[in-house]
């Protein structure tokens, strides 16, 4: 009797445990859930990825999570330029012999460092060169690059000089604008002032903010932003102010 007895509670067991598994299983997905890391730029919001995930022609919703294609997704989500490091995966709550199920989507999203536009284009790009487009909810004071770029040479350069900019505070402050003229050489607008600066190629820009911030510390503070109308830095170790 006694074996008899642990045989059935073994055998109840192992029906409860299949049971559950098979229940499990079957679990259909009822919602989408994203999470945008809370340092992304924010280009798009939780609410349009997952109208995005809904356009994606996947069965989703309503089907059965342990079907539902993770790769295929992840590398759909993945060729929209403005997302990065995309992860998803399946999650079953369960409440007694009750499951639920739903769809976790974990994203980054590109972080700009400088804007392209003039008459013909108008994107963003991020430091590694992805082209970002542009988008009503987002806006933040990054350094705006309009007029011509000759080449792809003139547009790499532009990035590393716009990440130095980003990640200096003081630059941050001063440089509102670059423009670029069909020779590839540069004239900065400054956020404070009614001057142009003359920067020529990007070419050791570090060098030339250098010798331009020799000039903001000294000769701005005994004659004031107001007495120049061209500083010119394209020239190696000079600084050439022309007053008004």
């Amino acid at each position: 009797m006694i074996l008899f007895g642990w045989l059935c509670l073994m055998a109840a067991i192992g029906f409860t445990i299949y049971y559950a598994y098979m229940e499990r299983e079957s679990v259909r997905c009822q919602s989408i859930v994203v999470n945008i890391n809370p340092n992304s730029p924010h280009f798009m919001s939780e609410k349009e990825i997952v109208e995005m995930i809904d356009k994606s022609g996947e069965p989703i919703i309503g089907h059965k999570l342990s079907t539902i294609d993770i790769n295929k997704l992840e590398s759909k989500l993945t060729s929209f330029t403005t997302l990065n490091n995309v992860e998803i995966f399946r999650k079953v709550d369960s409440k007694g012999f009750s499951f639920t199920g739903k769809l976790v989507v974990s994203v980054d999203e590109r972080t700009p460092i400088i804007r392209f536009k003039n008459s013909t284009d108008d994107y963003y790009m991020d430091a590694e060169g992805v082209k970002i487009p542009v988008s009503s909810g987002y806006i933040e004071r990054i350094v705006l690059a309009t007029g011509t770029i000759p080449d792809e040479a003139i547009k790499k350069s532009l990035l590393k000089m716009a990440d130095f900019i980003n990640k200096n505070d003081f630059w941050r402050a001063q440089i509102e604008q670059v423009f670029v003229q069909a020779n590839g050489q540069l004239l900065l607008l400054p956020q404070v002032g009614d001057y142009v600066i003359e920067f020529g190629t990007p070419d050791d820009y570090e060098l030339k903010f250098r010798n331009l911030k020799a000039v903001y510390l000294q000769g701005f503070k005994n004659l004031g932003w107001n007495k120049y109308k061209i500083i010119s830095v394209k020239y190696r170790n000079q600084v050439v102010c022309t007053k008004k």
